[in-house]
C-alpha cells in the first residue's frame, strides 16, 4: 500500500451573516431614479484551460465492445454505451460556429455575485428526500416493529405504531449471497416475513461476514404512535430509506432491501403486517422525532428540508425584501422579478483551436458527504453528524461495542458556497459507459453585458466581479465556467473592454440619446463597499491559480481496489473509525492535503520485480516505445511492454526538457515512473 496526497478539487465559502441586513424592496433599492445607470460592457473571456460547453442535445453513442458508433440506440441502450459531445455550436453565414451561451456565463456570474454580497441561495432540492448512510461505527441498535393498526378497535381508520422488541438471534453462514444454519439447512423465509413459533424475520445489510446473526423479532411494548390518521410519516421514511443511492447497485444487498419494501407495502395494505426496522429517538424542542432505517448501518432518511437548512440563505421569495443578487439578476420565488442584466452568446474572437478529451468519471454533488458538506457540531466526541442530528461517543453497551448516543442538532450549518480549485488538467481516462468525450475549446471569446436602471455602485460591483479585481488578461485571478472544472477544465480570464453608458439629453422639445464610452482596459476595478469583505478574501485566494503547491495532484477522494482499479471508496474508508475520520480543510487553511491510500497498479516491465519501483530514480528507469506526442498538447503517451501493454503519459509539466524532435512515435526512450492524479506519468524522460 502507498499514501497519496492529494487536495479535493472543491471547497466552499463560508456563508456571512448580513443577508437580511441587506435585504430590500425594488423601490427603496432603486428610487433615486436619476442617479440609475443604463448601458453595457464589452467582456473579452480567455481559455486558461480548455473549456467544455456540451452541445447536450445531440450526443453520439459508442459502444466500447463493437468499436463502433450506434446510430439511433434504444433508450435502454444508450446507459451501456459511451457519449461523445460535440461543444456547443449555433447556425452562422458559413457553418456552425462555436459559442458561449449568455445563459452559461449568467449563470458563473451571478453565482459569484451571489458570494461577494452575501445574498441567498436561490435554486434549492427540495423534491429531493435527503437520506444518509449511518457510518458502521454509529450503527442502530434499537430494534423494532412497525404495524398499522386500527386508530381504535374496530375502527377502520389506521395509524402507524412503532413497538420495542424482544430479540432471539441465530447463527448462521453466509455464503455466495445465501444464507444457512449452522447444521446446513437453508434459510427459506425472507427478511420481514413471520416465522411460526419464533417472530418476525430481520436480518442486516450488507451481509459479506461468512459467519452471521439474523434474529427474530416479537413486539413488547408501544414505543411511539403517530396519531394523525393518514400521516404516512414512517412509511415515507422507510422508502427513502430503501430507495437510496446505494440501493440502487446490483448486488445480492438488493435481496434484503426488496424483501422489508415488500412487507412495508403489505403493511401499508392493510394485511397486518409487521415490518422489523432499526431505530432511535431525538427530541426537538421537547417533541419526540423517530427515525427508522431497514439495517442498523442502513441509510436514515432526515427531516430538515434544504428551505430551513439554509435558514436565512434560503431563497427570497418576498418581492418587498430581496438580496442584493436577486435585485440585479431577478427572481423566479414568489412573484418573480425581472433582472437587471442581460448577457448575449459570447462569440469567438480569432481562431479557436479545438481538442477532443475522454474525461474522466464525474459523479454529482454528494450533500450525504456529511464531513465535506456540513460543518462539524460544535460538541465534545462528536463522531458522526449530519443536517437532522449527532452522534456522539458515549462509552459502552452491554455487549462490549462502541455504542453511540444520538441528539438533534439545534441548526444544521452548511460549509457555505462550493468553488473549484484551478489546477492542471487530469489525464484522459478509457472509455466507458460511465464516463465522455468532449470537444474543448482553446481562444478568446466577446460579449456583453446589458444593464438597465442600476446603481453606480451595482454596476462597481459588477465590474469587480466580472475581473476578479484584476483588469488584466495575465492575472492569475480567474473564474470556473462549463463542464469538467473538477478535472482543471474551463480556467476563463475575463476582461472589461469597453464600458458603455447611454444618456438622455433634453433641449427644449427634443430628446438625444448619447453614449459615454470609456475603453477600460487595464483599469483597477474598485472594490464596492457593499461586498462581504471575508467572502471576497476566500473567493479570491480560491479563485487564484498560484493558490497551492503544483507538486500535489488534485483529484478527488478515491481508493484503488487490489488490481489498481479507482472505487470510489475513500468515503466508506474514512468512516471506519471515527478517531481518524477526516473532514475538508478550509479553503484558507495553510494545509489543504488530504491522505489517502492504494495499491500501486502494475506497471512492471518483464524482467523487473515491483521492488525496482521504489529505488533511486537512475536506478528505477524503465524503457518504452513513444506512442504519439502532441507537441500543441504538451502531452502523449509511452507504451511499455510486458506481459500485455501498458499506456504511460508524457507531459511537459514532469519534463520541462522535452524536445519534440526525440518523441516521434516508436522512439525508444527511458524514464521514471511517476503516479500523478491515479495516472502513471513518464518522468525525466530521455532518448536512449
Amino acid at each position: 500500500m502507498s499514501e497519496q496526497l492529494f487536495i479535493n478539487p472543491y471547497n466552499f465559502i463560508p456563508f456571512g451573516k448580513s443577508v437580511d441586513k441587506k435585504r430590500k424592496s425594488r423601490e427603496s433599492a432603486y428610487r433615486s431614479k436619476e442617479t440609475l445607470l443604463s448601458g453595457w460592457l464589452t467582456v473579452l473571456l480567455e481559455t486558461k484551460t480548455p473549456l467544455i460547453i456540451p452541445d447536450g442535445a445531440h450526443p453520439r453513442y459508442w459502444d466500447c465492445g463493437k468499436n463502433q458508433y450506434e446510430e439511433n440506440p434504444e433508450p435502454d441502450q444508450k446507459k451501456n454505451l459511451h457519449k461523445e459531445y460535440n461543444f456547443f455550436r449555433v447556425p452562422s453565414e458559413t457553418e456552425k460556429q462555436p459559442v458561449i451561451p449568455g445563459s452559461e456565463l449568467r449563470g458563473m456570474i451571478r453565482s459569484v455575485y451571489e458570494t461577494v454580497t452575501d445574498s441567498c441561495v436561490p435554486f434549492l432540492l427540495d423534491d429531493k428526500p435527503i437520506s444518509q448512510r449511518i457510518p458502521a461505527y454509529a450503527s442502530l441498535r434499537r430494534r423494532g416493529l412497525l404495524a398499522y393498526e386500527p386508530a381504535v378497535s374496530g375502527s377502520s381508520q389506521r395509524e402507524w405504531v412503532l413497538y420495542s422488541t424482544t430479540a432471539k438471534t441465530a447463527e448462521v453462514l453466509v455464503s455466495d449471497g445465501t444464507i444457512q444454519f449452522m447444521d446446513g439447512r437453508r434459510l427459506k423465509e425472507k427478511n420481514g416475513d413471520f416465522v411460526p413459533g419464533k417472530g418476525w424475520l430481520q436480518y442486516n445489510i450488507p451481509v459479506k461476514k461468512d459467519n452471521y446473526h439474523i434474529a427474530y423479532l416479537n413486539p413488547k411494548e408501544v414505543v411511539y404512535r403517530w396519531k394523525l390518521t393518514g400521516d404516512d410519516d414512517p412509511y415515507q421514511q422507510l422508502k427513502t430509506a430503501l430507495n437510496g443511492p446505494a440501493q440502487k447497485l446490483k448486488s445480492r444487498n438488493q435481496v434484503p432491501n426488496k424483501n422489508i419494501a415488500e412487507a412495508l407495502k403489505r403493511a401499508k395494505n392493510g394485511e397486518g403486517n409487521m415490518v422489523p426496522v432499526y431505530y432511535f429517538i431525538v427530541y426537538r424542542n421537547n417533541k419526540p422525532m423517530v427515525y427508522l432505517s431497514n439495517s442498523s448501518i442502513g441509510r436514515i432518511a432526515q427531516r430538515r428540508k434544504w428551505k430551513e437548512i439554509m435558514g436565512i440563505h434560503a431563497p427570497c421569495e418576498d418581492t418587498d425584501r430581496l438580496c442584493p443578487a436577486c435585485l440585479m439578476f431577478g427572481t423566479t420565488s414568489g412573484k418573480g422579478m425581472k433582472g437587471h442584466v442581460r448577457f448575449t452568446d459570447g462569440t469567438p474572437v480569432g481562431e479557436l483551436k479545438s481538442e477532443v478529451h475522454t474525461l474522466q468519471i464525474l459523479g454529482e454533488p454528494r450533500p450525504s458527504a456529511f464531513e465535506f458538506y456540513l460543518r462539524k457540531p460544535d460538541q465534545p466526541n462528536v463522531t458522526y453528524w449530519n443536517f437532522d442530528f449527532y452522534g456522539k461517543k458515549t462509552g459502552f453497551s452491554k455487549r462490549n461495542d462502541n455504542y453511540t448516543e444520538y441528539h438533534d442538532l439545534d441548526q444544521a450549518t452548511p460549509r457555505g458556497r462550493k468553488i473549484y480549485w484551478h489546477h492542471a488538467l487530469a489525464a484522459d481516462a478509457a472509455k466507458g459507459n460511465m464516463n465522455s468525450t468532449m470537444e474543448a475549446m482553446n481562444g478568446s471569446f466577446e460579449f456583453r453585458v446589458y444593464f438597465d436602471e442600476i446603481t453606480e455602485g451595482q454596476l462597481r460591483d459588477l465590474i469587480w466581479v466580472i475581473t476578479l479585481g484584476e483588469n488584466r488578461n495575465n492575472s492569475t485571478k480567474q473564474h470556473k465556467l462549463g463542464h469538467g472544472k473538477p478535472l482543471g477544465y474551463g480556467s476563463v480570464k475575463l476582461t472589461v473592454q469597453q464600458k458603455a453608458i447611454r444618456k438622455l439629453i433634453t433641449d427644449g422639445n427634443s430628446m438625444e440619446v448619447q453614449l459615454d464610452l470609456t475603453d477600460y482596459e487595464n483599469i483597477q476595478p474598485e472594490q464596492g463597499d457593499s461586498l462581504d469583505r471575508e467572502a471576497v478574501k476566500t473567493l479570491l485566494h480560491m479563485c487564484d491559480t498560484q493558490s497551492f503547491r503544483k507538486n500535489i495532484p488534485v483529484m478527488y477522494p478515491l481508493a484503488r481496489n487490489k488490481n489498481g482499479d479507482f472505487i470510489y471508496q475513500w468515503f466508506s474508508n474514512n468512516r471506519k473509525n471515527p478517531g481518524t475520520l477526516k473532514t475538508l480543510p478550509e479553503p484558507l487553511d495553510e494545509d489543504l492535503v488530504l491522505r489517502g491510500s492504494w495499491n500501486e497498479p502494475n506497471i512492471v516491465k518483464e524482467g523487473h520485480k515491483r521492488s525496482d519501483y521504489h529505488k533511486e530514480d537512475d536506478q528505477r528507469r524503465i524503457v518504452g516505445k513513444v506512442k504519439f506526442f502532441k507537441a500543441d498538447q504538451n502531452f502523449g503517451y509511452i507504451t511499455v511492454q510486458g506481459d500485455k501493454d501498458y499506456k504511460v503519459g508524457i507531459h511537459a509539466t514532469y519534463n520541462p526538457d522535452l524536445c519534440e524532435e526525440d518523441l516521434k512515435p516508436g522512439t525508444e526512450i527511458s524514464f521514471v515512473p511517476r503516479n500523478v492524479n491515479g495516472k502513471w506519468m513518464a518522468n525525466q524522460c530521455r532518448k536512449k
